[in-house]
């Protein structure tokens, strides 16, 4: 681990393995973790595990991710920020954030990382910032990288695959 963490952030891939898969290309070479957060329905997070085994993966079950065995949320911690991971449709994020933000409030949680809308987004609500990479599986498929350093300061990029 050197003097910062990086994440390759995806989601709502939805069957579109390619565009992932070549933001991983891009993105993620010089990433520590890569984040899945949800609607991966043709096996993504599988996809992702067996083509990166020399980093860690960390995938969460959507809407659309019919049967899947993964969690609905998941739990990171870099440095000193706790990270919490989910798809976010139980919070009902394509109505507002308050609901995902007041959950990661309470699992006193520094950031959130989810999905679901499709929509990139990089916000700040209360002690919160909310960070969805858009999705990586539709017209303008888009993901994000995050940086987060010793010092616990956060960098954050979205970009077009």
């Amino acid at each position: 681990m050197g003097d910062a963490m990086k994440i390759l952030l995806l989601s709502d891939s939805h069957g579109n393995i390619r565009d992932m898969m070549s933001a991983t290309e891009k993105y993620g070479r010089n990433a520590d973790i890569i984040v899945h957060c949800g609607d991966g329905t043709r096996g993504e997070a599988m996809q992702l595990m067996q083509s990166c085994p020399d980093k860690t993966v960390v995938c969460v079950r959507g809407n659309c991710d019919f049967g899947s065995m993964l969690r609905y949320t998941e739990y990171l911690n870099v440095f000193d920020k706790k990270i919490m991971i989910t798809h976010g449709h139980l919070f009902d994020v394509k109505f507002g954030l308050e609901k995902l933000s007041y959950k990661a409030e309470e699992e006193n949680c520094d950031l959130v990382f989810f999905g679901h809308t499709h929509i990139p987004t990089d916000v700040r609500l209360g002690n919160v910032r909310m960070i969805n990479p858009g999705s990586s599986g539709k017209y303008n498929p888009t993901c994000a990288t995050v940086e987060i350093d010793q010092k616990g300061n956060v960098l954050v990029n979205h970009m077009e695959i």
